[in-house]
């Protein structure tokens, strides 16, 4: 069921998360460590099949046997832990393994992600009723078939009473199509120029303008000049570049009258042998930890790219409870790609979950 199932994850439908925690069920019938591990091994091999053309987008078709490697890699740490999951308790503790680094940081396909699918709106209640489940569902009696019959009533309750959040006023994201500079200075601002367009047209008359993740290639001088002094009076951009001064991937805050407009989030998590390469000292390193940040009255959490894939961000998120949620992501390299939508499923559950307003910015191929 769980390896058969895993396909689903490739869209960007609810049955994806939902079909996660198919894994967790599999495993209370299975008898052995090898027979747990193959059928581990088969769900984290076909739900992340896209690694590869994730790579291979990002970096050129080229780069063909790393994204291989990278696929069976991580697919073969994920799956290891389910190997000794033989009983409620040993799967509990596996879940949050593999979705707490340092496993974590290539934890995405997460069962944690069908509790915002079953529970919504329950917010912590809803991720501990889906630990709970397993026990109850393995428990042998009628007490079992009582517990998971009282999951299953109070599961169709939220999801029936579950309303969406309303996004404040004046919210807008912005969707672009730019394919980054690359090194190329007149490209770089050409790219400027278009995201500032784009941010005019699409923000016309908003209080609160989101742009795609590392929309901008660079934050130096000149590139903050530029924005801060497009940027329409009252109104607060709120935009992705690529800063390597501030060690990250930072969200930024360009405000009318601000010339050096200064970080407000900092990417928790990075891609890694993407943008986090540990070993070059040139890389971008993830700063582990995203906070809230206010804007315009609104305590604000922003998830930006691979952050909306793994669980461990979206445990923060939850923790500093937030009142919006912005989703910032870069996609110029996935053309044609299941990456993107298994992002945005993640996101929308998350924020199903916590029953939170979503403001969504994407750059598309």
């Amino acid at each position: 069921m769980a390896a058969g199932c895993a396909w689903l994850l490739g869209g960007d439908s609810l049955l994806g998360p939902l079909c996660s925690v198919g894994l967790p069920l599999v495993m209370m019938f299975m008898p052995g460590h090898k027979a747990r591990l193959l059928v581990a091994l088969g769900y984290y091999l076909i739900g992340g099949w896209p690694i590869v053309e994730a790579v291979t987008g990002y970096w050129g078709t080229g780069h063909w046997w790393e994204g291989m490697g990278a696929w069976m890699l991580a697919a073969m740490l994920l799956s290891f832990p389910w190997a000794w999951a033989e009983t409620p308790g040993r799967i509990i503790t596996t879940i949050l393994v593999t979705a707490l680094p340092p496993i974590g940081v290539i934890g995405w396909l997460s069962p944690l992600n069908a509790a915002g699918v079953l529970f919504p709106g329950s917010n912590w209640v809803g991720l501990l009723l889906l630990l709970i489940s397993i026990p109850v569902i393995d428990y042998p009696g009628q007490l079992g078939k009582y517990g998971g019959s009282a999951l299953i009533l109070v599961a169709t309750v939220l999801n029936l009473s579950y309303r969406e959040a309303l996004t404040p006023p004046g919210w807008v994201g912005v969707q672009t199509t730019i394919r980054p500079g690359n090194g190329n200075v007149l490209k770089g601002v050409e790219n400027n120029r278009t995201v500032v367009e784009a941010g005019r047209r699409a923000g016309a008359g908003a209080k609160v303008v989101v742009f795609p993740e590392a929309i901008l290639d660079n934050w130096y001088p000149g590139t903050q000049h530029q924005l801060s002094s497009a940027i329409p009076a009252g109104q607060v951009w709120l935009v992705g570049a690529e800063s390597k001064n501030t060690g990250s991937d930072g969200v930024m805050v360009a405000q009318h009258g601000h010339s050096i407009p200064e970080p407000v989030a900092k990417a928790a998590g990075l891609l890694l042998g993407g943008d986090w390469l540990p070993w070059k000292k040139d890389s971008l390193h993830p700063a582990w930890w995203q906070s809230v940040f206010t804007v315009d009255g609104e305590r604000v959490w922003a998830s930006l790219c691979v952050e909306q894939v793994q669980p461990w961000t979206w445990l923060e998120a939850m923790a500093q409870r937030p009142d919006l949620i912005i989703a910032m992501t870069n996609d110029w390299w996935a053309q044609s790609m299941a990456a993107p939508e298994i992002q945005m499923a993640s996101t929308r559950t998350w924020a199903r979950l916590m029953r939170l307003p979503l403001v969504v910015a994407v750059n598309q191929p």
